[in-house]
């Protein structure tokens, strides 16, 4: 038989878990954009952004199967092996990634396909 002091621990040791899926459940249904900041090329590279705008072209590259997408002026990177949505130029959209800077130049990598919002 469990002593009154393990009861105590088993049932701290219960809450805590519970709270840390609470809090995990509700990042996650928080999405991206709580913790986004709006694209600013002064920001340092590894800071998640959001960047909305129009489709002014879309380019695979040279190797690796990637595909880039200037988006207003922004290029934005996708790796191969992201599935992203349909994606035509003059089509609208929103897009979630980590800022770098590759050959000098700014760019916004996404992380997965749905970092992707058509409209």
């Amino acid at each position: 038989m469990a002593t009154p002091a393990e009861k105590k621990a088993g049932i701290l040791i219960v809450v805590s878990l519970l709270v840390i899926l609470v809090f995990h459940l509700a990042i996650q249904g928080a999405g991206p954009a709580f913790f986004s900041h709006p694209y600013d090329p002064a920001l340092p590279d590894g800071k998640l952004v959001v960047c909305s705008g129009t489709i002014d072209d879309i380019r695979a590259t040279w190797s690796g199967g990637h595909t880039i997408i200037i988006l207003s002026d922004v290029k934005v990177f996708i790796p191969g092996g992201i599935d992203p949505p349909p994606l035509r130029i003059g089509d609208q959209i929103t897009v979630y990634g980590l800022l770098s800077t590759y050959d000098g130049e700014r760019e916004i990598i996404i992380q997965k396909g749905s970092d992707l919002i058509p409209g």
